[in-house]
């Protein structure tokens, strides 16, 4: 008995690759937002850490530095790019009817929409 699918070789690498790619930017993100938030949230108000408030000057000087500025793309890119997957997949298990790769093409277009828009903001930020 010969198994009768079409399978051709490598067409599973971009699946695999995204997968990849995602269990690495959600576990990223799950520790770097986290800790970011006790820092920022828990930390400063008790004025054990610095802390980046609403005020100006406080403000202006943490986006002056390229260091923060970097930080907070990689974040947002991190946090963008595993909402686009998982948006992806949860509308492919609800069994929404339309083709996976017009999923892909949206999921992941809002995601590098959303990078694109946060990394214009950060450096059209003086």
């Amino acid at each position: 008995m010969s198994d009768m699918s079409e399978h051709r070789p490598g067409s599973g690498r971009m699946d695999g690759l995204l997968w990849a790619t995602f269990a690495n930017c959600a576990l990223i993100s799950a520790i770097l937002v986290p800790a970011h938030i006790f820092v920022q949230g828990v930390l400063g108000p008790l004025h054990l850490s610095p802390v980046i408030d609403q005020h100006y000057d406080t403000m202006w000087a943490a986006l002056n530095n390229p260091l923060v500025k970097i930080y907070f793309g990689i974040v947002s890119a991190l946090v963008f790019y595993t909402f686009g997957h998982r948006v992806k997949y949860m509308l492919i298990d609800l069994g929404v009817p339309i083709p996976k790769y017009w999923l892909s093409l949206a999921t992941y277009g809002l995601a590098v929409a959303g990078i694109g828009f946060a990394v214009f903001v950060l450096i059209s930020v003086p």
